[in-house]
């Protein structure tokens, strides 16, 4: 642990459950190469969905729903989000920060003390995301994404209910393989929504899933 020279700071106090939650998802987040964005689109949430909570600006944590939606897309278990807190505090005060280096995003999150300098807890460093992909490989990863979708359409995928983000991500995924991107998916499902060719689709957020797609 890093300790830095104490300044008046201001940040947020949390449950140390919460942090170390928050910390587990962020690792497996950036070791997939998710954005922010996608993570939250995958989850069937709003775009600030994640970008929130690992910013610990609010006092938003993840329900257990949400919690079992990240293990299926992380495939692993929700105990893996979790270790042994024994000894730590309940509650712990942060302060977290990010910066862009070059071409990184850079997060840093403190643990504020009263009495003590502020601690480093953690360091992250990741692609920044708006850089990963030329503009070549974004239009065709964008149409992949849009004939996948339309083969689906076609072939009732979506006529049998409501259809989460993540459903329709793995359905894609088993037919066109790593071609299929989470945050190009979401573009084209948007553009679906009003389609001058029929093949529209509807979004709504559903009480238990949050925001699916479904025919019209």
């Amino acid at each position: 642990m890093t300790i830095i020279a104490k300044r008046v700071e201001k940040g947020i106090k949390t449950t140390y459950l919460n942090f170390d939650l928050i910390y587990f998802i962020q690792l497996k987040r950036i070791a997939a190469q998710y954005s922010q964005e996608e993570l939250s689109f995958l989850m069937g949430r709003k775009k600030g969905f994640i970008a929130d909570r690992e910013g610990f600006k609010l006092h938003k944590e993840l329900w257990l729903g949400d919690i079992s939606v990240l293990a299926k897309i992380f495939d692993c278990h929700t105990v893996d989000f979790f270790r042994n807190i024994d000894g730590r505090p309940k509650e712990i005060k942060l302060l977290s920060l990010h910066s862009q280096k070059g071409d990184f995003i850079q997060y840093k999150v403190y643990q504020l003390h009263e009495e003590q300098p502020m601690e480093l807890l953690y360091l992250l460093n990741e692609a920044n995301p708006v850089k990963r992909y030329h503009e070549n490989e974004r239009i065709a990863f964008r149409q992949h994404s849009k004939i996948e979708l339309s083969h689906l359409i076609m072939e009732g995928f979506f006529d049998s209910g409501p259809k989460t983000p993540l459903a329709i991500f793995n359905m894609c995924r088993n037919r066109a393989g790593h071609r299929i991107k989470a945050g190009f998916l979401e573009i084209a499902l948007e553009e679906l929504l009003v389609d001058e060719n029929g093949l529209a689709l509807k979004k709504y957020k559903h009480k238990d899933l949050g925001f699916v797609y479904e025919a019209i």
